[in-house]
């Protein structure tokens, strides 16, 4: 969760992945395809990078909007807070 990166000194935002200079870094399984494709974006192109999506067939479509705690109810947030503090 957002929260605990805090306490490891990062500073946290709202956004997929995140380059700081010669680092990228992403979090989750489909963000890591998005920073996959920013990163053969920069090596190939876009063109090469949206064919790539497409080969992939990348177009996600999640079922829920429960992604963020933003975007996720206040119960699920808290659900999943509880899991992660007992784990």
């Amino acid at each position: 969760m957002i929260v605990l990166l805090a306490e490891f000194g990062a500073q946290p935002v709202n956004e997929r992945f995140v380059r700081d200079g010669k680092i990228i870094t992403s979090g989750g399984v489909l963000a890591g395809i998005d920073m996959a494709l920013y990163l053969a974006s920069l090596l190939a192109g876009e063109d090469m990078a949206m064919a790539i999506q497409l080969g992939l067939e990348y177009a996600p479509q999640p079922p829920f909007n429960a992604g963020t705690p933003r975007t996720a109810p206040a119960e699920i947030t808290e659900l999943v807070r509880s899991l992660l503090r007992d784990a």
